[in-house]
């Protein structure tokens, strides 16, 4: 409906009957030409300040669509010069509401405008300039649909915070994409859109694998520089494999969010594992000698998850040995 009727605006600018304001302010020059606001007759007045009347309704109907249809997003200099525009329009207008016999008044003493052809021209340039911002509008949004639609994603998973220069760049050349399209520049951006798409969609997978792996990733970095590598070297090993695993999985199914969050949890679930092993070591430390700790959990370990799975629970290996135990008693 709101483009209806930014397109009757932009066709037809329609004062009396088909007339444009332009026309208007012909045939109204004819009828007042050389009058003065006191040498005019109460109908010529009447008259002139109707038709400025009209001119004001139609610019404020398309000055409405400026935040009703977001066309700051898509020309904010056409849209600014609007805004700036309408403020002096609209401030005239009401001093001429108040008192509408001095429509045929001089606008000022350097111009031979009457007040009326001053509000009806002010009235003309809020519309053409709100019909170019829609019609930018209209270009952006079709040619540059899948850029947005890509951009939209790329705020979802936070590329911005955690590829701040990448997005940057991308988010400039996307601008300047708007602006050739603001030009009516449409077959240059058509050729460059693929390219842009490309490195957007790069940018997508190295932000999917942050924003799901990288919380895991710190603590990796963390069990890195600590004792649990070198006691539990095979364990560590699993770790990495997993998170490997689960970084190519989502470099490659990027948009399958489900599924990485699966993979993401497997690699929560490995750290928790050697953390538990750990945990079980420092207890067992005093009892076993050194080189036989690791083997020795790891056998214990793999017993009891040949258990835990026989009794439908699964793989706990991030649990303790005592809190698995339980979960076993407590299912039997």
């Amino acid at each position: 409906m709101k483009k209806i009727l930014l397109a009757t605006i932009i066709v037809t600018v329609g004062l009396t009957g088909c007339k444009t304001i332009e026309s208007v302010q012909k045939d109204l020059g004819s009828i007042t030409s050389g009058l003065t606001g006191e040498q005019a007759t109460p109908e010529q007045l009447q008259l002139a300040y109707e038709k400025a009347e009209q001119a004001f309704q139609e610019a404020l109907t398309a000055y409405n669509l400026i935040d009703s249809e977001s066309l700051a997003d898509f020309d904010a200099e056409k849209v600014a010069e609007a805004k700036k525009i309408w403020q002096v329009l609209d401030r005239e207008f009401d001093e001429l509401r108040l008192s509408p016999e001095h429509a045929l008044d001089s606008a000022s003493l350097f111009s031979s405008d009457t007040v009326a052809d001053e509000v009806m021209e002010q009235s003309l340039e809020v519309i053409n300039l709100v019909t170019a911002a829609s019609l930018s509008k209209e270009r952006i949004t079709a040619v540059l649909k899948p850029v947005r639609d890509e951009f939209a994603v790329l705020t979802q998973i936070d590329a911005k915070i955690h590829f701040e220069k990448r997005y940057a760049l991308l988010d400039e050349q996307h601008q300047e994409l708007k602006e050739l399209l603001i030009d009516g520049k449409e077959a240059q951006v058509e050729k460059y859109v693929p390219q842009l798409l490309e490195q957007l969609t790069a940018l997508e997978k190295d932000a999917v694998v942050q924003f799901y792996f990288s919380e895991h990733i710190n603590k990796i970095y963390s069990l890195a520089n600590s004792d649990k590598v070198s006691v539990f070297p095979v364990v560590y090993g699993d770790v990495k494999s997993q998170l490997a695993e689960g970084q190519a999985y989502a470099q490659k199914n990027y948009r399958d969010y489900d599924n990485i969050k699966v993979a993401a949890d497997l690699v929560a679930h490995q750290i928790d594992r050697i953390n538990s092993l750990f945990s079980e070591y420092t207890e067992l430390k005093t009892a076993l000698g050194n080189k036989e700790i690791e083997s020795e959990l790891l056998k214990f370990e793999a017993e009891l998850a040949e258990l835990t799975e026989a009794v439908g629970l699964g793989d706990l290996r991030n649990l303790t040995f005592s809190e698995q135990l339980k979960e076993v008693k407590n299912k039997l």
